[in-house]
């Protein structure tokens, strides 16, 4: 029991334990290479209702161990993003935007396009001193720290706009986090903060969510809570939707004000709670039943999987899969050859998929690029080979079948 990451309340409720598991990112070279695990365990806070890992990944444990591994982020909610935050009170060219990590370059090319000369993003190896060539997320919400942020500040001035594009929910210690925040915003500036929205992957008691780089798992009523205490005004919270899952954009101000204190919704808070105990809950049975599902499937002919990120990880890992498989497909050529970590599985072009006899493939992949990936596997559908997906929200879910 530990406690909250955001709030600092003690304890937090712990709802299900996942055991030791992989960092996904690290791909193996043999099917037997040891690999550095950690328990993976999902708790929530009865205080401010905000889901969360009982012991976050050490952020050095998470850097990745190649360096062409990237992440890319949905992105078609942008414009309207910035639109938002164009219309917001005394907002204009004449402002400084500032940003913290490489997925707010198009968002920062957008305000430029708009007028906004004054922008700067934070370099992980300069700012920070970051000495992994392979430094990426992790690396940034690991070792900003206020001391780091003051330095930065002065540098290049506070930003009257910050964009915080998919970290905060990696940020294992919210405090020092949003501490070094405030130092890199102006006194009356503007703080946009978007993260992943899990409610519907509660719903749908998809474990395909949790990932050990996200500490923390906001809905649209316990994201504000990140910002309780830290004198900031909640302008709002917008959903942008997603096939997989939504995104969320909390727009809030800076202020000194002492009444600008954001209590914990009471109503969220109990829906959190509930949400993330039916979550766990369930979990055994759940993953009895995707496995009789696999088995089902594996009864027929073989089964391979297709995307080689952390979804597909996490999806075998958590559920104890890798028996049923025979390989994994991936468009990354530097993916293939090598195996994903926890299981051995390896990973192959779509070539082989095509000339082998696998009969279903899994799709891990998110539901919005399906349709692109079974375009380009025409040869493999031609011989009879059918797609289903690892995820319920996607309408060829191995759920509905």
């Amino acid at each position: 029991m530990t406690s909250c990451l955001v709030c600092g309340a003690d304890p937090v409720r712990t709802v299900v334990d996942f055991g030791c598991q992989p960092v996904s990112s690290h791909f193996i070279a043999t099917p037997d290479q040891q690999t550095a695990e950690c328990e993976l365990a999902l708790a929530v806070c009865q205080t401010c209702g905000v889901i969360q890992l009982t012991k976050p990944f050490p952020y050095e444990m998470l850097t990745p161990t190649f360096d062409w591994i990237t992440y890319r982020e949905p992105e078609s909610h942008l414009d309207a993003v910035v639109e938002r935050i164009c219309d917001l009170p005394n907002v204009g060219p004449e402002m400084i935007v500032g940003s913290l990590t490489y997925k707010d370059k198009t968002t920062l090319e957008r305000f430029r396009k708009r007028g906004f000369k004054q922008t700067w993003m934070i370099d992980p190896f300069a700012d920070l001193g970051a000495t992994n060539p392979n430094a990426n997320i992790e690396t940034v919400h690991g070792m900003l720290d206020s001391n780091k942020a003051c330095k930065i500040a002065t540098d290049y001035e506070p930003a009257d706009i910050l964009i915080v594009r998919h970290i905060a929910e990696h940020a294992a210690d919210s405090a020092r986090f949003l501490a070094a925040i405030e130092f890199l915003l102006a006194s009356d500036g503007y703080l946009v903060i978007e993260v992943p929205d899990c409610s519907r992957n509660l719903d749908y008691r998809d474990y395909t969510m949790m990932w050990e780089e996200h500490s923390l798992y906001f809905t649209e009523g316990t994201l504000p809570s990140l910002l309780s205490g830290r004198g900031f005004t909640v302008q709002s919270v917008d959903r942008y939707p997603y096939p997989f899952e939504d995104v969320l954009m909390l727009y809030a101000r800076r202020s000194d004000a002492p009444a600008d204190v954001i209590v914990p919704d009471s109503a969220a808070v109990s829906t959190s709670n509930t949400l993330a105990v039916e979550y766990g809950n369930d979990f055994s049975a759940e993953s009895a039943a995707i496995r009789k599902k696999i088995e089902g499937l594996a009864a027929r002919g073989p089964i391979a999987l297709y995307g080689a990120g952390h979804l597909t990880c996490t999806f075998v890992n958590l559920h104890d899969l890798a028996s049923y498989f025979t390989f994994v497909v991936d468009d990354t050529p530097q993916k293939q050859g090598l195996f994903l970590p926890g299981n051995g599985l390896e990973i192959v072009d779509r070539e082989v998929l095509a000339t082998s006899n696998v009969t279903t493939c899994l799709l891990g992949l998110a539901p919005e690029i399906e349709d692109k990936v079974i375009s380009n596997n025409e040869a493999f559908v031609r011989r009879g080979g059918a797609f289903q997906s690892i995820f319920g929200a996607s309408d060829r879910s191995l759920h509905r079948f």
